[in-house]
């Protein structure tokens, strides 16, 4: 998510309450409850699912267990800047997030589709949305009245960082400039590599043998991206029909090897993609590594 800074007072409002979401993000990208539609792969190279699909590109991502220890440490950093103003207002914690099957290739776990379907697991736990803050904590959370009008000191005259208390910990993490085209060189990867597969013949061969065997299961789909899609199975509950074609495109998957297929191929045009941005990965490999170091040392000195 891009926190802007400028903005109508009705845009910076709505930024004070999702810093803080923000902030605790974690890798969930989904409702709690809704489902998870296969037609574009989510592009987050810098967390990796836990029991995804091993891909050469999750060699140059952090796991998601690290991913959380970064929003973690952000969390940290932001409210010890806070306390330092001698201010009440505090980013609230988020506890680690549940383990979600991964969902890149349509659904693999017998157990949720028999359970929810496509439907995601509902969030146990969910903490309270964090309450706004006041204007003079705004304007040290980050560095900008509730106009969107930036400031460089406090109510008290003291200077505040730039971007606020949050913008402050993202730079520390950081540990310098982010290279952000490295982040998207990276992205790009895992987004293409993707779409690509769709297009191998031996993706779309499977693809048609896992359509047969579902019409011999009673179902008409071209694809996994078609059944997850099913507008009927949009439904704040998942229905027995969603259960049952759920369990069958497992079934099928089974059958015709489509997940051992789809990710071969898939793997196949990242490595070659890869191959061209080594450079690149590379030093997105030491920024992460350094990143997440520093995440870690925060979480020691701070964490509790």
């Amino acid at each position: 998510m891009v926190l802007g800074r400028q903005g109508s007072p009705a845009g910076a409002a709505r930024t004070l309450v999702l810093v803080a979401a923000a902030l605790t993000a974690t890798a969930s990208c989904s409702a709690a409850g809704g489902r998870s539609s296969d037609r574009q792969p989510e592009v987050r190279p810098s967390a990796v699912a836990p029991g995804r699909v091993p891909l050469p590109i999750d060699g140059f991502a952090l796991t998601a267990d690290e991913s959380y220890a970064v929003d973690r440490a952000k969390v940290l950093l932001t409210n010890e800047c806070l306390r330092g103003f001698g201010l009440g207002y505090r980013v609230p914690e988020n506890p680690p997030p549940a383990a979600e099957s991964p969902r890149r290739y349509g659904i693999t776990d017998r157990e949720a589709a028999h359970d929810r379907g496509y439907h995601l697991a509902r969030s146990a736990g969910r903490p309270a949305a964090p309450a706004e803050p006041t204007e003079a904590q705004q304007a040290v959370l980050l560095g900008v009245t509730r106009t969107g009008e930036p400031l460089s000191t406090g109510p008290d005259g003291r200077p505040i960082p730039t971007g606020g208390c949050y913008g402050d910990a993202e730079t520390r993490l950081d540990g310098g400039p982010r290279p952000e085209s490295d982040i998207a060189a990276a992205s790009a990867i895992d987004t293409d590599g993707f779409k690509r597969s769709l297009e191998s013949p031996a993706v779309v061969n499977a693809f048609r043998a896992w359509s047969a065997c579902m019409a011999r299961h009673g179902h008409r789909y071209r694809d996994p991206m078609a059944s997850v899609g099913d507008p009927a199975f949009d439904t704040a509950e998942p229905t027995e029909q969603e259960k049952a074609v759920a369990l069958a495109d497992l079934d099928c998957k089974t059958e015709t090897g489509l997940l051992q297929t789809w990710s071969a191929a898939e793997a196949e045009i990242q490595t070659h993609l890869i191959g061209e941005k080594s450079a690149v990965l590379a030093r997105l490999s030491a920024f992460q590594k350094r990143k997440i170091g520093t995440a870690r040392e925060v979480i020691a000195r701070l964490g509790g």
